[in-house]
């Protein structure tokens, strides 16, 4: 795999769980679905692993998903009971959240590993259309509590080197 760095996304969700769904609600997002189905092809190569910062997550340091096998956060409200059952069984990558964590104290920045944190709707209605094996590691990383944008800019720059695919 070349070491060329690779493209900083920012993507919309949707509403809800749309992916897991049929019919009128999910049809709303086709424009959505087939934007997201275009990245692996556009990225041209495949990821050792994707890291998310999520707008979902809010915590007074940033928090780093660091469990092997991630359970799954339900946030959201009156949909289907099937999609309370949604299972988006990518591995979590405890090795690469502690590089992921290093490099944000290493900016100044707080940061701890959360084993216990799960993938919220933001990393898995994105991810399924994308990547539907869930085979590849996935993290989140989450948001400063206040959000500063100097904070989260520099969360950016630190993060930087996770764009190379040898981070």
């Amino acid at each position: 795999m070349s070491k060329h760095r690779l493209p900083t996304y920012y993507l919309s969700h949707g509403g809800g769980p749309w992916p897991y769904m049929d019919g009128p609600f999910r049809d709303n997002f086709h424009q959505l679905e087939a934007s997201l189905k275009r990245i692996p092809l556009e990225l041209g190569q495949r990821p050792r692993a994707v890291l998310m910062i999520s707008g979902h997550w809010e915590a007074a340091q940033f928090r780093v998903m660091a469990s092997a096998e991630p359970p799954m956060v339900y946030d959201y409200g009156g949909f289907p009971a099937h999609t309370y059952q949604i299972r988006y069984a990518a591995p979590g990558d405890p090795a690469l959240a502690k590089q992921v964590q290093v490099l944000i104290e290493a900016a100044g920045l707080p940061a701890v590993a959360d084993a216990a944190r799960g993938f919220d709707h933001g990393a898995f209605t994105t991810m399924q259309p994308m990547y539907p094996q869930a085979d590849m590691p996935l993290l989140q990383v989450s948001m400063l509590q206040g959000y500063d944008p100097a904070a989260h800019l520099a969360l950016g720059r630190a993060l930087a080197p996770c764009a190379m695919t040898a981070c």
